[in-house]
């Protein structure tokens, strides 16, 4: 028998981040109604969720297959790396192929949610997918769409099925688990803004030079056909300047002829 308070955890993560809170309000309402209390609290201290937990969230609806493959391929990749070192690099390939191709996905979520895909939220997301992806209990939450925080990546002992001893970081907003882990994580994700807008120019001026180009070979082609046009009417006024001179000279033999 499935639990009211995970489903109805699911359902509100399924909402969009702009609905949240009005959704939520509702949910309560319609609990407090009936008198259930004690879910009415549990339901006003989940967290709005940020965008790129959404956008996270919905793979579970879009592309659970996917996500299903992600998952076991970590697994995968973290057996390897204990019992099959000469096949590990293949599984984190495989595994690094599975977690883009839902990075990609999420990011268009977001592209056609009106959110900004910059290279902090992919970065957010992927490590989000992967701190789930080697905790067992975050895992089964984003399998069913209702993972309530962001995580921090999972750090390489983790990754190759060495026990660290501690519990992945959750990440609030965009702090990171300490000051100076967050300072340095402001600043990478400045670097990456930086690297992403430069990009951008890039190809805004690789966009413009290609439409400047495209008028330039665009005129060239009516400047060539102008061009042949030009030469076949001057052979044509050519033949007519001949037709002509020999119509009139034959005009005046004719003439010389007459009695």
């Amino acid at each position: 028998m499935s639990d009211p308070a995970v489903d109805t955890r699911q359902q509100l993560y399924a909402v969009r981040p702009s609905a949240f809170v009005d959704a939520r309000k509702a949910v309560a309402a319609a609990l407090r109604q009936a008198g259930r209390t004690v879910e009415v609290r549990a339901v006003l201290r989940l967290r709005k969720p940020s965008p790129t937990l959404w956008a996270t969230n919905q793979l579970a609806r879009l592309d659970p297959k996917r996500l299903a493959a992600f998952l076991e391929s970590v697994g995968r990749a973290r057996d390897a790396q204990l019992r099959d070192p000469p096949g590990a690099a293949t599984a984190l390939r495989e595994q690094r192929r599975q977690l883009e191709a839902l990075v990609d996905r999420a990011s268009a979520l977001l592209d056609a949610e009106g959110h900004p895909v910059t290279l902090a939220a992919r970065q957010r997301m992927s490590n989000t997918l992967l701190g789930a992806a080697v905790d067992r209990s975050f895992a089964d939450d984003l399998r069913q769409g209702r993972l309530g925080v962001e995580l921090a990546a999972p750090g390489f002992e983790v990754l190759s099925g060495v026990a660290s001893g501690e519990r992945l970081h959750v990440v609030h907003g965009r702090r990171g688990p300490s000051a100076s882990a967050g300072k340095r994580e402001e600043e990478r994700r400045a670097r990456d803004e930086e690297r992403l807008r430069r990009r951008r120019e890039a190809e805004e001026l690789a966009r413009a030079a290609a439409a400047r180009q495209e008028a330039v070979d665009t005129l060239t082609r009516e400047v060539e056909d102008l061009a042949r046009r030009f030469a076949a009417a001057r052979g044509r006024l050519r033949d007519a300047r001949r037709t002509a001179r020999t119509a009139a000279a034959a005009a005046r033999r004719a003439r010389g002829l007459r009695p």
